[in-house]
């Protein structure tokens, strides 16, 4: 009488990730740009203009920018570029949940 050797077969458990909701990571996105749009303009705000030339040019990689700074921005413009940056933020995390979602359904 001989000992049989019993094979274990290995269960692999494929795991789905949640689908992401395309509206909540939109909202998601845009109140992050917006806070980073205003941490922007705070710092514009309080900044020498020699300091914001210097981390914007950071920023940059390599753009010179201090011949288009300036300090004095109106409301209007600040208010528009929120607007821009929040509206932008909204539909790239819309598009970015849509896609996501589609290549989950295709991808293994």
């Amino acid at each position: 009488m001989g000992i049989k050797k019993i094979k274990r077969q290995k269960t692999i458990k494929v795991i789905k990730m949640e689908k992401l909701k395309p509206k909540v990571m939109a909202l998601s996105l845009g109140i992050v740009g917006g806070l980073i749009s205003l941490a922007c303009l705070l710092f514009i705000a309080l900044s020498p203009l020699e300091a914001v030339i210097k981390v914007s040019n950071s920023f940059m990689h390599g753009i010179d920018i201090s011949s288009i700074a300036v300090k004095d921005t109106s409301f209007a413009d600040s208010l528009l570029g929120f607007v821009i940056v929040v509206l932008g933020s909204m539909a790239v995390g819309y598009i970015f949940a849509v896609t996501y979602n589609w290549l989950n359904e295709r991808v293994k």
